[in-house]
């Protein structure tokens, strides 16, 4: 199950630490957690409802596949769903995303969008891997999303997992629901009433 929060109207700016203002509608999951199995099934992930299962049939409507047993492969139902940055071999697949932001199509100067593959840049021992991804919901309405990963000391290893996921609750035609970023929910509530505090103070 995912919450709606008051998140961030994602500009391109961020890249480079602008703090954009709160308005844009981002859909945060809870701290999910997600083992992803050691198996080539992997795991199978519904992004709007948070079902989760070790084969396809178990998730109806599933959008992200993970899983493999010589590397971190990434999949879904069809399409070019996946950021990988340009800087990146022709044959990787999605990327690790340093500036957790993504902008849909012509607005990424440094990547683009790909079928799926191996995982390419995954940080070891850490939680801060960002998959850039998008996916259609229930309503044929496609969104843009980043995936959190949590690598232990092998992309194989039994220790790996989702551990949460946000996407833009606006269809990536409609103006700022073409981007997204990614700060955790609690940076993104101090970004928040910081910028509150500082209204309240000029009235």
């Amino acid at each position: 199950m995912t919450h709606r929060s008051t998140g961030l109207a994602v500009a391109f700016a961020a890249l480079f630490g602008a703090v954009p203002p709160c308005q844009a509608a981002i859909v945060y999951s809870p701290i999910v957690n997600l083992a992803i199995p050691v198996t080539s099934p992997g795991l199978y992930l519904n992004i709007q409802t948070g079902a989760s299962g070790t084969s396809a049939a178990a998730v109806p409507g599933w959008d992200i596949n993970v899983g493999g047993t010589s590397s971190l492969n990434f999949s879904s139902p069809g399409g070019y769903n996946f950021v990988r940055l340009n800087t990146a071999a022709p044959t990787a697949g999605p990327s690790n995303l340093p500036n957790v932001c993504i902008v849909n199509a012509n607005g990424m100067p440094n990547a683009s969008w790909i079928a799926g593959g191996a995982a390419d840049g995954l940080t070891l021992n850490s939680a801060q891997n960002y998959i850039g991804f998008q996916f259609m919901d229930s309503s044929s309405v496609t969104h843009i999303g980043i995936l959190v990963l949590s690598i232990g000391s092998s992309v194989t290893g039994a220790d790996r997992k989702i551990v949460s996921y946000a996407y833009n609750s606006e269809s990536i035609t409609t103006p700022g629901g073409s981007s997204i970023c990614f700060p955790s929910p609690g940076a993104l509530a101090l970004a928040c009433q910081a910028g509150l505090l500082s209204k309240r103070r000029r009235r």
